[in-house]
């Protein structure tokens, strides 16, 4: 008998880490010779369009606005142009197409709940009215109820899931995406020599949000010939002696690489944050990490084994924490080594997107054998 071939269509959010997860993913989708996938990139502006001509003609029109727009307008395009056997949706505007969840069995796969985003502060959100927040609530749910599956990164959200939409447990999934192994491996070992400082390592892109300024004011009270702190960002930061920053450099690209190969530790300690991937990055390159008690970081450290988590905003617990691992080489060494084990056992790329095939082809076959037996 020949094999199925399964028709999946993938609706990516082309923003942020997003884009990332949507190239690791569909790089591992073709070695699958049973999924026939159509990529559907989301953007929410597109130079020229007719929305964006619009907002220019009306510059009173909220961006945001305008941009949900065209993202729901791109995902509308993509459910419609042909019959699926079965969705992956990740776009930011899942909760407007619960209609077409109960027409296609679709997998809706999040890093965070509406709920917990509106509670974070350090994302500057703001209260919505009353009747607003119900409408946001009531689609979201429509929207979860609706899929036939809820993939999300870590128990913190499908604590949020269950508490804060009343949604089944039986329905969520937790499997995180994962990142590309063999590409991030542990660097040559670094030997510590007398009078070469040890190297602290930043990555984030939303500076301030991701803890920035708080490892800006430890590293200041440090002596820079015994620690350097490097920070890869996309914000404008003065540098000082001690303090090298580093702008426009590519997820994945070898120059981020080596700065993890360079490093002695990384350090991550976000106000607010659903998901580290870059801590994950960290873990595979083979270092110690310590990141902050926020979003799914307890999914990502084992406190002791490959690094720590620090109450977030706490300068003084940050402090204790670095000088905890960068004060005792053996300790250092020993978290890094199980930096990478952790790294091979949760974030395996091509494990978890092959899990995360096998529920796309659990849901179709579901969906096919209701409609034999119906």
């Amino acid at each position: 008998m020949p094999q199925m071939t399964y028709q999946f269509g993938f609706v990516m959010d082309q923003i942020a880490g997003h884009i990332t997860t949507y190239k690791n993913l569909r790089a591992v989708a073709s070695q699958h010779a049973d999924i026939a996938a159509d990529w559907h990139e989301i953007a929410y502006y597109r130079e020229g369009g007719a929305i964006e001509r619009l907002r220019k003609a009306l510059p009173f029109i909220p961006g945001y606005a305008t941009g949900i727009a065209r993202a729901t307008q791109e995902m509308r395009r993509a459910v419609r142009s042909r019959p699926y056997d079965a969705l992956y949706n990740n776009a930011s505007v899942f909760v407007f197409f619960s209609k077409t969840y109960r027409r296609i069995p679709t997998l809706i796969d999040f890093d965070s709940t509406p709920v917990q985003l509106d509670r974070m502060e350090a994302y500057g959100a703001q209260p919505d009215p009353a009747p607003v927040a119900k409408l946001k609530w009531t689609l979201t749910r429509s929207a979860y109820q609706s899929a036939a599956l809820l993939q999300v990164w870590s128990r913190w959200v499908k604590s949020s899931l269950i508490d804060d939409y009343q949604i089944d447990a039986e329905k969520i999934v937790i499997n995180p995406p994962g990142i590309d192994l063999s590409l991030w491996q542990p660097g040559p070992p670094r030997e510590e020599q007398a009078g070469h400082p040890l190297r602290v390592l930043f990555v984030g892109g939303d500076f301030g949000r991701k803890g920035g300024p708080l490892l800006l004011d430890w590293h200041a009270g440090q002596d820079p010939s015994r620690v350097e702190l490097h920070v890869v960002t996309r914000e404008d930061v003065a540098t000082r002696p001690g303090l090298y920053i580093y702008r426009d450099i590519e997820p994945n690209s070898p120059q981020l690489i080596r700065l993890y190969h360079q490093a002695d530790l990384f350090v991550l300690p976000s106000l607010g944050e659903c998901f580290g991937i870059a801590t994950v990055e960290a873990m595979a390159a083979g270092l110690p990490v310590i990141a902050s008690d926020v979003g799914g970081t307890a999914d990502i450290i084992e406190p002791g084994r490959n690094g720590l988590i620090v109450p977030g905003g706490d300068g003084a617990a940050l402090a204790q924490a670095i000088e905890h691992i960068l004060g005792d080489p053996a300790r250092r060494a020993s978290m890094a080594t199980q930096s990478r084990q952790l790294a091979e056992q949760r974030f395996d790329l091509v494990k978890n997107a092959s899990r995360t095939f096998g529920y796309l082809r659990q849901i179709a076959d579901a969906r096919h054998h209701s409609s034999r037996t119906a």
